[in-house]
């Protein structure tokens, strides 16, 4: 009676828990996302902070072998980014989202530009969270073409050293921990304009 009793409780327990994870995994989907900053940034070594406080972009040869870097796959991003969370709903429990494995996509003008994939678990809370990442930078895909027309107005609206943010998106796809598994969110989500991300290029 006791081992029968001790599975029934086990069983509400266990129903009880995916309940709340579907709950949560709920409200973390209808979430609003908003990107306040980017710190700690380099760009294959190149400390992109220090540059800014030095007042002092890129040189012509610095470009010219990060364009190389994009374009054969081993140019690399390191930075915190400071990603704010907005639920729907608020919520006294602390809901919270585990991501195993995060896609991003950064589009000018519309137009699909760079690309990658941050292999790390990341927990996502309510309010501002600090997401220390490292990625590997590549070129968004027009099928199974390199899109290199992204790519050329990026570097075009770079070259005019003028504030580029009201012409970039940033995309997330998220791959989300469930108790039955590693789910990818079937489309990417939208984070509202970067505050922070591309001040260097002002």
């Amino acid at each position: 009676m006791n081992k029968i009793r001790n599975v029934a409780l086990l069983l509400m327990l266990l129903a009880g828990f995916s309940c709340k994870q579907a709950q949560d995994i709920r409200a973390f989907t209808e979430a609003k996302y908003s990107l306040q900053g980017v710190r700690n940034t380099k760009l294959n070594g190149i400390d992109v902070e220090q540059r800014i406080q030095e007042r002092r972009g890129f040189s012509n040869e610095e470009r010219d072998s990060l364009l190389a870097a994009v374009t054969s796959g081993s140019l690399e991003v390191s930075a915190t980014l400071a990603l704010h969370v907005t639920l729907q709903k608020q919520s006294e429990d602390k809901p919270n989202l585990t991501i195993t494995r995060l896609k991003w996509l950064l589009e000018v003008d519309g137009e699909d530009a760079l690309t990658g994939t941050i292999e790390e678990t990341m927990v996502l809370q309510q309010g501002m969270n600090m997401l220390p990442v490292t990625t590997p930078v590549g070129l968004a895909s027009d099928g199974n073409l390199p899109n290199y027309t992204g790519l050329s107005r990026l570097i075009t609206l770079l070259g005019q050293k003028t504030d580029i943010r009201e012409r970039i998106t940033f995309k997330i796809k998220p791959t989300i921990q469930t108790p039955v598994g590693s789910i990818e969110s079937p489309a990417f989500i939208t984070v509202s304009k970067p505050s922070g991300l591309v001040a260097f290029f002002k």
